[in-house]
């Protein structure tokens, strides 16, 4: 009879924390979708905007709840310095609530992307014709994980970032926009092969963030080793660009040397096939388990299946 009633209490206290839950998600979007009205009223901002819904889209995913499934790839346990804890912080942070981008900031990164979104420049590669507007649609770092990278740099803080794939800059907005709120010490340095990206990125951060961030022409695999030998130490690490085993390999390689201990790597897409752009099977899943091998790496999680995140010891 005792047990009975115990397993009644408990699930009874269950359904109570459910239902809390529920109304707490309910709340919270209600709220979101007062803040998005209220600035989108402000002197008649949509009319402005050539692309509403994805204008609205990239505010709501820098504001709502965000939460990201995590899973542990590898840690070595028993370090407990300051990287360390830093660093387990911030997976508790992905796991339960990744801060929202100041409202601010979101607008501003907004009004960028709406931009963009119209650029008619021929784009035509061996295995993908379009312009770079579209390509921007489909390449660019947008709400999500623009949060993320923003949870990284605050939650390690970082000052010294190298970003590989600037593409359009949008990533290197959220970048500059974190090492702001943390002070006027950070830098961003980035890496970009294709000329039109470079040139349209390189605009924009340097317009908005000046001597903050150095931007570099030039594919990896010719430009990073000289780039690499021209730094000091590096913080944080985003790899965003080619895409492949061979590179996500070649290009950790090449920078390890000047990532200080207690650094942290993104690398994004490492789950990535697409045959739109890539003549081969690019077996990104499988170099990114080879990097999480090194010798350096103290701790590994994956981000929602499509982010590695590592700690280097």
């Amino acid at each position: 009879m005792a047990l009975r009633s115990a397993f009644k209490r408990l699930v009874v206290r269950g359904a109570k924390l459910a239902a809390s839950q529920a109304e707490q998600v309910g709340r919270d979007g209600r709220n979101v979708d007062i803040c998005l009205a209220a600035a989108l009223r402000e002197l008649g901002t949509l009319s402005k905007i050539h692309h509403p819904t994805a204008y609205v889209e990239l505010l709501r995913s820098s504001l709502e709840p965000l939460v990201c499934i995590v899973k542990e790839i590898r840690n070595e346990h028993g370090d407990n310095d300051h990287a360390a804890r830093r660093f387990a912080t911030l997976v508790d942070v992905l796991r339960s609530d990744v801060p929202p981008i100041p409202f601010g900031t979101a607008q501003e990164i907004a009004l960028v992307a709406d931009r963009y979104r119209d650029l008619s420049g021929l784009v035509d590669s061996d295995q993908w014709g379009g312009d770079l507007g579209l390509l921007f649609s489909i390449s660019s770092s947008f709400g999500k994980k623009g949060r993320i990278l923003s949870a990284v740099v605050r939650f390690s803080r970082s000052e010294h970032c190298l970003e590989l794939g600037t593409a359009y800059g949008m990533s290197g907005l959220f970048i500059l926009a974190a090492l702001k709120a943390l002070g006027d010490d950070g830098r961003l340095i980035t890496l970009q092969g294709m000329k039109p990206q470079f040139l349209l990125a390189s605009a924009t951060l340097r317009d908005r963030y000046g001597d903050m961030v150095s931007c570099h022409f030039g594919l990896t695999q010719d430009a990073l080793p000289d780039l690499a030998r021209s730094l000091k130490q590096i913080d944080f690490l985003f790899h965003d660009a080619g895409h492949s085993r061979d590179e996500y390999i070649r290009d950790f390689n090449a920078v390890v040397g000047i990532l200080s201990p207690g650094s942290v790597v993104l690398i994004d897409d490492i789950r990535w096939e697409d045959p739109r752009f890539s003549a081969r099977q690019a077996e990104t899943y499988r170099g990114w388990r080879e990097v999480v091998g090194h010798a350096r790496v103290r701790r590994a999680v994956e981000i929602d299946g499509n982010l590695g995140l590592l700690l280097l010891r």
